[in-house]
Order: C-alpha cells, then structure tokens, then sequence
C-alpha cells in the first residue's frame, strides 16, 4: 500500500470538513479534486477508486485521495454507511507517493531543532490505513467538525481549526507505528470509564479515585489528545446517546435525561439546547421530519 510522504513544517492546511451518510444502493458521486480528500468511515463501508487503484474502506478505516486523479464510488454501498470528510492541501504540492514502509520516530526525523534554526520531519502517512484507537481518532474529527459549525468566519476558530488538524495529522502518523503515548494511554482509561460508567455520577474526583491519576494531569492528557476535557468529554457523550433515544425511541425527555445519568431535566434541556443549539423536542420533530 502507497503512503504520502510530507515534509514538515509546513503542516497540511485544512479547508472543510463534514459527515455523510450513503444508504444501501448509493455510491460515492465520480470526480477530479484539486485538493486531498481523506475519507474516515463510522459504519458501514465505502468502495472507492482513484485512478486504476481500488480501495475498500470498513469501520475504523480511512483514505486519503491525492489531487489531480478523478475518485469515485466502484460499487454501490451494501448497507448504511457513515463517514467524515475532510480536504486539505500541503502547501506548495510538496508531497510524494512512496511505497509502503516500517516507521518510526527516528525514520520521522529530518533535522533537529537548534536555538536558531527549525527543526524538519519527513512524515509518511498511509493513503489506507486502519485506525487502532478509534475513541481518540474519531472524538479529534468531532472536535474538528464543531469548532466552527456553520458559516460564520471567525478568525480564532478557523485558527484552532489548523491546530486540530495539525494534531490529527500527527495521530494518522502516530497511528502507522501502533505504538501509543503514556499521554494517549492515560486519555484511552479515562475516555473507557466514561463509557462505561456515564449513567452514574462521573465528576473529577470520581476520575482521580478510579484511574489514579491527578485531575490536573488528567484534563491536560485528554486536551491534548482530543482537545476537550474530561468533563467535556462526558457531557459529548452523554448527549450523543440522549439525541439517539430521542431519535429512535418515543420516551419523554425526563426519562431519557435519567437515562443518560442527569437527574435534572431542566439542566439537561438547558444544556442540551446550549450544545446542540435546539431543545430536546424540536431536535427530535427535525429527526422525524428528515
């Protein structure tokens, strides 16, 4: 399998970004891209092709189509299939195809900084690739997403927009040598506890008592792996599953506030109307209309 090789600095500068769905018997629409176009797939699979070179990308799965080749759906979807899109270019089309590769850091480094001059890196990234920590990969595309959901262009979130994709782009290479951070270790418990214990009371000092770790450090590993914090982290995904019960279920708000582990409804409906930027309710009217 090909990987992109990059020099770094500059890091690939990111233009926009979404998530589709295709449902079964549709397929990606045929076209040729001046930008790169990294598909990353949440369920479900795509069958893409660049050129003469055929891709099948499952769950946990992403490719990154190069510019100038037309790209297009081979085969039709087999089933309900969702996934991010991302484009971006490296500045100057300064990038080359290469074949596959063993990696690691000391393959990585170019130059070493000095006090006067900066520091270069030759990144090897895999055009395919499947992702091992799913939970950080995908909680940084949603952070990504909604950092400037919208069309308001306001300059500091356009700019944390690049910092994100800088991280993200160091993680699609930390990910091709399968060897994880203490840091990415430390956020992986904590991101695992919240998923499992999110109906319960889960608050920093819950955290401290069951992972054994400092709050203060805690919040700084997962900030700087997925960019929010723990708390942050709970709240995302208590309401990921709150918007799925209101979707597919007809349960009353209260109970599905209880469901999620907040006992207030009134503080649920609040804070899901300051995130989601809807009530309740008329989130689930809009579901049930589309």
């Amino acid at each position: 399998m090909s990987m992109i090789a990059m020099s770094i600095p500059p890091f690939p500068t990111f233009i926009r970004g979404g998530e589709y769905t295709f449902h079964k018997g549709e397929r990606h629409f045929s076209r040729v891209f001046t930008v790169f176009d990294l598909l990353y797939v949440k369920k479900g699979t795509l069958y893409m092709q660049e050129g003469e070179k055929k891709f099948v990308v499952k769950e946990g799965q992403y490719v990154i189509l190069v510019p100038g080749e037309r790209h297009e759906g081979y085969d039709d979807c087999k089933e309900q299939t969702d996934y991010f899109w991302l484009h971006f270019v490296i500045p100057g089309n300064e990038f080359q195809i290469v074949e596959d590769k063993d990696l690691d850091w000391s393959f990585v480094y170019k130059k070493e900084p000095t006090f006067t001059e900066v520091g270069y890196y030759q990144f090897h990234i895999p055009q395919w690739g499947e992702v091992k920590r799913r939970e950080i990969v995908e909680q940084q595309l949603e952070t990504l997403l909604t950092t400037r959901d919208g069309d308001a262009h306001v300059p500091d979130d356009y700019l944390k927009q690049q910092i994100q994709f800088s991280e993200f782009i160091v993680q699609l290479q930390k990910e091709a040598f399968s060897i994880p951070s203490a840091t990415e270790k430390v956020c992986e418990s904590a991101m695992k506890y919240i998923q499992e214990n999110y109906k319960k009371l889960v608050n920093m000092s819950v955290l401290k008592e069951e992972l054994n770790f400092h709050p203060d450090y805690l919040t700084r590993c997962m900030q700087k792996t997925i960019g929010i914090s723990p708390m942050q982290y709970l709240t995302h995904y208590r309401l990921h599953h709150a918007k799925k019960l209101l979707a597919e279920t007809e349960y009353k708000v209260s109970a599905i506030s209880r469901e999620v582990g907040i006992d207030d409804v009134t503080y649920f409906s609040k804070l899901f109307k300051k995130v989601e930027g809807t009530t309740p309710m008329e989130y689930r009217r809009l579901v049930h209309r589309k």
